[in-house]
């Protein structure tokens, strides 16, 4: 059967209709006249497909990577960068129209100039092709192993450190679905932690002497032990220093990671009586960075050895007037006897608790500044705040994952009602 392709979703897969059903067809793109199987079908929605491209978008490209149609990392390989950024802000028009009920004016997404070899950060499952220990990804919607050799999102640095492990597998004693990861920080040191339990010093004997690797950490029975070298990584953004420990949050795109920050301390403004909050502030990246002569800037994360990392970034960048607080953000800010006048939410994929979100409207705070990476959960907390006493003013996408479904977003709210 053929369908036209007229949507698509937040994972990247295109949406035709087929039988009176909506149809999900990964690698197509808007406009394109498929000829498509159906492989899956449910009461509301079937899966398909494609078996043939009877009228192939102008946007359509040969994907370069060799993994792209098994790996189940990027989604856009198949178009061009630049319909590639349209499709991700038609993502996030979507959510907010059909989750979030808002007509809000949304920016062109910010794209990079070079949108290959970005991440610093890689988590490798360790698998067995035809009994031989392999790094490598799971495949699409899956949990089947795919072994990779090469992968042309994550820095090279990282993918040559990759490629010497994945020989050696053997030497250091991990087994198939372990875990490991590889971070690079900002000077270009590679750490690596991997899933215990290992052969420690068959791994140590591997990899110490390697060039530009500075640590060793095995994560075993939840506790992080270091074989070897320094135990926080070093991150600089914009004219900010972070120190951060190998467990905790980063943004993988460093480029990137300035623009969206930028576009934050934009919106933050520069008014030195401003009190600030940070709300899932993780190492306090953001608050530091956006921090200026305001009054005070406090940040709240649940992650206890964050805000660790936090409090010592903030020394280290002489932010005295950052404070941190480490515990669940949706218990500590309803205890907090101080106004606010700009709330920053920078919550994890999975969006504010309620009981935040309430907290926020209670202190009836002037100005949210909503970051998420998820524009469904975005587009459902932003219902919320909306629907007591706020509105959208302004969101502007930022690519800080090319060719994958991931799109970052910088939302700015007022405050309506006093």
């Amino acid at each position: 059967m053929n369908v036209i392709i007229d949507g698509i979703t937040h994972q990247g897969e295109g949406v035709g209709r087929a039988q009176g059903k909506a149809v999900f067809i990964p690698f197509t793109i808007l406009g394109e006249e498929i000829s498509i199987e159906i492989i899956n079908e449910q009461k509301r929605f079937s899966r398909g497909k494609i078996k043939e491209i009877i009228t192939p978008s102008p946007d359509r490209v040969e994907a370069p990577c060799q993994h792209f149609y098994q790996c189940g990392g990027c989604s856009h390989q198949h178009v061009n960068y630049q319909r590639h950024l349209q499709l991700k802000k038609q993502v996030v028009s979507d959510a907010l129209q059909r989750i979030g009920k808002q007509e809000a004016v949304i920016n062109d997404v910010i794209g990079m100039g070079n949108p290959w070899n970005y991440r610093n950060k890689v988590t490798w499952h360790i698998g067995e092709n035809n009994g031989v220990k392999r790094l490598g990804y799971y495949q699409i919607n899956s949990r089947r192993h795919l072994p990779i050799s090469d992968c042309l999102i994550i820095s090279p640095e990282i993918m040559k450190f990759s490629k010497f492990l994945d020989v050696y597998l053997d030497i250091t004693g991990m087994n198939r679905g372990q875990q490991v990861v590889i971070r690079q920080d900002t000077r270009g040191k590679l750490y690596l932690i991997v899933e215990g339990p290992v052969d420690e010093a068959g791994l140590e004997s591997l990899v110490n002497g390697y060039p530009d690797l500075k640590s060793l950490l095995i994560y075993q029975d939840n506790k992080l032990q270091k074989v070897f070298g320094s135990g926080q990584m070093d991150f600089i953004i914009g004219d900010r220093q972070y120190l951060v420990s190998p467990l905790a949050f980063f943004q993988v795109n460093n480029e990137q990671t300035k623009l969206l920050y930028d576009q934050i301390k934009i919106a933050v403004g520069d008014r030195p009586d401003q009190r600030i909050l940070d709300a899932y502030c993780g190492t306090g990246s953001i608050a530091i960075y956006a921090a200026g002569k305001h009054d005070t800037v406090l940040g709240i994360d649940a992650f206890a050895p964050g805000i660790a990392d936090a409090r010592m970034n903030a020394e280290l960048n002489h932010m005295a007037n950052c404070e941190f607080a480490a515990g669940a953000c949706e218990k500590i800010l309803p205890e907090i006897n101080k106004d606010f006048d700009i709330a920053i939410l920078d919550p994890p994929r999975a969006g504010c608790h309620q009981d935040l979100l309430n907290a926020v409207i209670a202190k009836e705070i002037s100005q949210i500044i909503y970051v998420s990476c998820n524009p469904a959960t975005m587009a459902r907390d932003i219902k919320i705040l909306c629907a007591s006493a706020y509105k959208t003013v302004s969101v502007q996408p930022v690519d800080m994952f090319p060719w994958t479904s991931h799109v970052e977003c910088v939302t700015l709210m007022s405050r309506t009602k006093e």
